[in-house]
């Protein structure tokens, strides 16, 4: 049978090996004794189980900083000590062993890396791991459904003895076992290894106790010291999503225990089960108690920042989490941006980036009032439902203003307490959309002043929303593991309420995957993806009436960041600059009007599309230099917006444009401060180009803009004393205006400025 071993002692000395998620052992004197050598390089050879930042992390021994190593000045200095290098070759056999690799071993070797400075080398020679050839679980045969209680452990048959992963797998069976029902539920393990052999039998015992449902729930609210309680403990029991008679589920305790702590109204929340309630029958009744402290229930927020398409902007928030006494929160939020490009504040204009100041959608201040009200849940955790009331006015960087003087938003959120969280939403609001009258003509056929300025009136427009999101990703702020996907749907219609005008269908996916790269980066791939369709619901055919501000569009800091905010994609173009063509034959009052191939002070305006793909690949790397709070990225950016029918050429994959590019986190209070570079090696994309000629027609005749896009010949009857030009020839304005190509290599640099990480 070969000889039988036990590793219970290289268990125990595992426990003293430190996890990738704590701290470095620091056991090492950092301070370098005169002629010590200084440890240039720490290398792993032969590990093929465990990468080597886990390596890394768990030892003593410790390299210099990256600018120590790299330039030889500044950063911390690290020597060699040939006690702690013994004492790391220990560890790193003794947690091998416990991973499975009863025969490894590990030498250590020390060379000579320049002057005063050697290399640390542990070889590692895992050898042949034992594996589980025999697992038996015992004590589970009177547990319903059995089969999902099992599914998909941490260790199964044939895999390496992992004694990390033997633990990992008794702790989630005890944990599935109390999620459905067991409270009491303890699970013991036990193995023999055969390492001649290298196999191992293991064995686990559930211990499960009776079988519980929820009984008598009791809830205590203690108020704020020399205070009293104003939250009623009958409210808090109508919001907790228990009730008496269901089966116990540990999990559910966990999420009611969440939930109360995101109504923000306590400080504290323990949620337990009354000892004497635990009875030996089956099917016994437990009792749940519930204590709650209260917090502070009022609470006010101000901040003021700046960024470079919204110049100076501030906000203010004040949140009740106990509004008229029924545990339901109501937020006032005001939020100002583009503050100093509007009078009377223009005094500030300088402090807003060119870029800003020469947009013509950019010099109104945009505000955003709201009040909302949520429940802290409905019928427990599952829905919570919230009503907002706001009005806004919101300006996209030389797309639109969007004006909306009034609006609602009724919400259902579903599912907050697991990780497929959905909500269901309705919108109706009375605004308006102003655009550049290029933008109206070339997207929606609308040239004439008259019919443009009844586009631009206030109208009704109402839509159904559905969201979903699949979060598996280890943080919120700066993942490094998981993934996150969201589906958005947007369907707009008369028979929701919407003017006829306004019929859509808006869907966009957007998913990203987190892998942990190296010592402490990640490696992130993200896809989004986006069409929009008008009332026939069709990927074909002419153009439909879509609003603008469901339009899709790409370029900025958190899709193609080699593109300006909005630039990739279609474009209009208003040159400053362009010929006047007369037609022999008419009199010398007919001519072509055409841009000037010289042109260079063109005004870009993007018209967004609705068709859209963005990819995203980014390595995020942490800094040699301070590494605890900045973080170096490296990124590939690639996307196209597209318009079906007559605005556009229809989707084409051969159009993707990629931009590589480097970036710098800083990691604040506020979130991490982001600059990234983008390298564009493109031109911008050929487009319809207009004059928009100033002045009135003659008896009320309406002014139209003129297309001057090189070739064109669309005539246009030339000013006269009473009129000024006007167009003669209906038709389409070629897109054939191609403005200059970037010459430079700075010039293809494009700069973007964030805060947060782009996905």
């Amino acid at each position: 049978m070969g000889r039988q071993a036990r590793l219970a002692p290289a268990l125990a000395l595992a426990m003293l090996w430190l996890p990738l998620s704590g701290t470095r052992a620091e056991a090492q004197d950092v301070r370098c004794e005169p002629g010590e050598p200084e440890v240039r390089r720490l290398i792993f050879t032969g590990n093929r189980a465990l990468p080597d930042y886990v390596l890394e992390r768990g030892i003593e021994t410790t390299q210099s900083s990256w600018l120590r190593r790299t330039l030889r000045i500044g950063g911390q200095r690290y020597c060699v000590d040939s006690r702690l290098i013994e004492r790391d070759s220990a560890r790193l056999s003794t947690e091998f062993q416990a991973r499975g690799f009863p025969g490894v071993r590990v030498t250590p070797r020390v060379t000579p890396a320049g002057e005063g400075a050697v290399a640390v080398e542990f070889l590692i020679e895992e050898g042949r791991p034992i594996l589980v050839d025999s697992l038996v679980f015992d004590g589970l045969d009177s547990v319903p459904d059995r089969e999902r209680v099992l599914r998909d452990l941490p260790i199964e048959l044939r895999d390496r003895f992992d004694i990390y992963q033997v633990e990992a797998t008794r702790d989630t069976i005890t944990r599935r076992l109390r999620d459905n029902g067991y409270p009491i539920a303890e699970v013991l393990r036990s193995y023999n290894t055969y390492v001649d052999e290298r196999r191992a039998e293991l064995t686990y015992t559930a211990v499960t106790g009776p079988r519980a449902r929820i009984g008598a729930i009791t809830i205590t609210v203690a108020p704020r010291p020399g205070e009293r309680a104003e939250i009623d403990p009958d409210r808090v029991r109508r919001t907790l999503g228990l009730r008496e008679g269901q089966l116990y589920r540990e999990t559910s305790l966990e999420n009611v225990k969440r939930g109360l702590y995101q109504t923000g109204a306590f400080r504290s929340v323990d949620i337990s089960i009354d000892s004497t309630s635990l009875l030996a029958d089956a099917d016994s009744l437990v009792t749940i108690a519930v204590t709650l402290h209260e917090s502070e229930l009022r609470a006010a927020r101000a901040s003021l920042g700046w960024g470079n398409l919204d110049c100076l902007r501030a906000q203010f928030s004040h949140t009740n989490y106990n509004f008229l006494g029924t545990l339901r929160r109501l937020d006032l939020a005001t939020r100002v941006s583009k503050v100093g490009i509007d009078p009377p504040f223009d005094v500030a204009r300088g402090l807003c980036t060119s870029q800003l100041r020469n947009d013509p959608l950019s010099d109104t201040l945009n505000y955003y009032l709201s009040a909302t009200l949520t429940q802290a849940a409905l019928f427990g955790l599952r829905v919570i439902p919230s009503l907002t009331l706001y009005s806004e006015r919101r300006s996209e960087y030389q797309a639109f203003i969007r004006d909306t003087p009034i609006g609602v938003v009724g919400a259902v959120q579903q599912g907050v307490d697991g990780q497929l969280p959905r909500t269901y939403s309705y919108q109706m609001e009375y605004g308006r959309t102003i655009a550049q009258p290029a933008f109206f003509c070339a997207v929606f056929n609308v040239c004439e002043d008259a019919a443009r300025e009844q586009l631009e009136e206030l109208t009704r427009s109402a839509a159904l929303g559905y969201s979903i999101t699949r979060t598996r990703a280890n943080e919120l702020v700066n993942p490094t593991n998981g993934s996150v996907v969201r589906l958005d749907w947007r369907h707009a219609s008369p028979w929701v309420g919407s003017s006829p005008e306004i019929q859509f269908n808006r869907f966009t996916l957007d998913a990203a995957l987190y892998r942990r790269a190296f010592s402490a980066g990640a490696f992130v791939v993200r896809l989004r993806g986006g069409a929009v369709l008008g009332s026939r619901l069709s990927f074909s055919g002419g153009p439909a009436f879509i609003p603008v501000e469901e339009r899709l569009y790409a370029g900025g800091p958190n899709t193609v960041r080699g593109y300006q905010q909005n630039e990739l994609g279609p474009a209009i173009y208003l040159p400053d600059a362009f010929s006047i063509d007369t037609i022999p034959g008419s009199g010398d009052t007919l001519a072509y009007f055409r841009a000037n191939p010289d042109s260079t002070g063109e005004r870009v305006v993007p018209t967004g599309g609705d068709n859209l793909i963005v990819a995203n690949a980014e390595l995020r790397l942490r800094s040699p230099i301070l590494p605890e709070i900045v973080q170096w990225a490296l990124f590939v950016d690639a996307g196209q917006v597209w318009n079906r029918g007559r605005a556009g050429t229809g989707v084409n994959f051969s159009d993707l444009r990629t931009t590589p590019g480097v970036g710098v986190r800083v990691f604040t209070a506020f979130g991490p401060i982001r600059v990234d570079v983008g390298y564009n090696p493109y031109q911008r994309p050929a487009g319809p180009a207009y004059f928009n000629p100033i002045g009135t027609g003659a008896e009320g005749e309406t002014v139209r803009l003129i297309c001057v896009s090189p070739g064109n010949t669309l005539r246009v009857r030339l000013a006269d004393e009473t009129r000024p030009p006007m167009p003669v020839d209906e038709g389409d304005c070629p897109a054939t205006y191609s403005p200059a190509r970037r010459a430079t290599f700075l010039s293809r640099l494009t700069f973007q400025f964030s805060i947060g990480q782009p996905f």
